[in-house]
């Protein structure tokens, strides 16, 4: 837990120091210059001591094992033998080719090094305040939970480096990165009309809804689960049916909105982007409390409540007086440390197997 919470405590320390846009008295272009040099030294400590604890895991996850087993059967059968897309097939075999069979510490650390880099590059590209949101990276889980599932995470990364050109409305660019991480894990697929969605303003009829059309999902779900199983036969008769989501995502996303409804009119209804996430977030919390019994319904809320982590400082810095950013920017950073705490604490579990941390470093075989 230690090498967690020391970790989460550094990198956002080093986060900090990360500033986007400098102006200085003078309007020094060598100041700015140092100040972008500053950044690039301090983004590559983060992504370096990130990468380090997780490429140098071993039998953490509760999908270490599968994924091992998974790269064997490359090892025997080929692509063929493994029930994984070709994007994350293609990048293994070649892995294996270049640097012989038993190399699955390297395969887990290309991904690891893969899924930090996009998720900086989103987190950096996004936000208007790095700090802030590198925090909420970190204490809502994203970082530690891509240690389980890395081709979902590295999908999902990527679904963040996405929703720029939704933003900028390249949509072109948009469905050619979504396609791409499709060939990693194809869930992603379903952000191309989720995103496009909520680019657009709402009304308020047209919340209400999807909130009316959310309840009545609920109330088909046997005829939605049937559906699903025509379309992933893999999931019938398996635990995956039995649904469910977490509470404490549930209690996250609705705080979150609560926030928005409270600072609606001084922080999201004139700006776009804070806008697309505070839709996104919007459209996630109907997911986990009228779709909770769609399997894996975790990992599609994801890709959108995993816009909070810009929408909260977006908020914050649209907030015209100095006192209430640092009122709510305290709130939000206090209940995130809250999560964070009680996410440590369930990373005990076998379903998740994040903790205790254990790497091959000090292992002696």
């Amino acid at each position: 837990m230690w090498v967690y919470i020391s970790l989460t405590i550094i990198t956002v320390v080093m986060a900090y120091f990360v500033q986007k846009d400098v102006t200085t008295r003078n309007n020094s272009i060598s100041m700015l210059t140092r100040q972008k040099l500053r950044n690039r030294i301090l983004l590559c400590g983060i992504f370096l001591l990130l990468f380090a604890v997780s490429a140098c895991r071993v039998e953490v996850g509760n999908d270490y094992t599968r994924y091992e087993e998974f790269f064997r059967l490359m090892m025997i059968e080929g692509s063929d033998g493994v029930p994984t897309e070709i994007g994350f097939n293609f990048l293994v075999k070649g892995i294996q080719y270049i640097f012989g069979t038993n190399v699955n510490l390297l395969i887990f650390a290309v991904f690891a090094a893969i899924t930090i880099a996009l998720f900086l590059k989103g987190i950096y590209d996004l936000s208007v305040d790095f700090a802030f949101s590198f925090l909420l990276f970190m204490t809502f889980g994203y970082y530690f939970n891509s240690m389980n599932t890395v081709r979902y995470y590295m999908a999902l990364a990527l679904a963040v480096v996405s929703m720029k050109y939704v933003l900028k409305k390249e949509y072109g660019k948009f469905v050619l990165v979504v396609l791409f991480a499709a060939s990693f894990h194809k869930s992603i697929l379903i952000v191309i009309p989720i995103y496009f969605i909520a680019g657009f303003a709402w009304k308020r009829w047209q919340m209400v809804l999807l909130a009316v059309a959310g309840i009545a999902g609920f109330a088909m779900q046997d005829i939605i689960l049937k559906i699903i199983i025509k379309i992933y036969p893999n999931y019938a008769n398996t635990i995956y049916l039995e649904g469910g989501t977490s509470p404490v995502n549930i209690l996250r996303c609705a705080g979150i909105f609560a926030a928005g409804l409270l600072l609606y009119r001084k922080t999201i209804q004139d700006r776009p982007m804070n806008r697309f996430f505070f839709q996104l977030n919007y459209l996630s919390l109907l997911l986990y409390l009228c779709g909770s019994f769609i399997p894996e319904v975790s990992r599609i809320g994801y890709y959108m409540n995993v816009g909070q982590l810009f929408l909260l400082p977006g908020m914050v810095a649209a907030l015209p007086n100095e006192k209430e950013r640092k009122l709510w920017k305290g709130l939000f950073v206090a209940a995130a440390i809250v999560y964070f705490a009680a996410f440590l604490y369930k990373a005990y579990d076998p379903l998740i197997k994040l903790l205790p941390y254990q790497t091959w470093i000090f292992r002696v075989n």
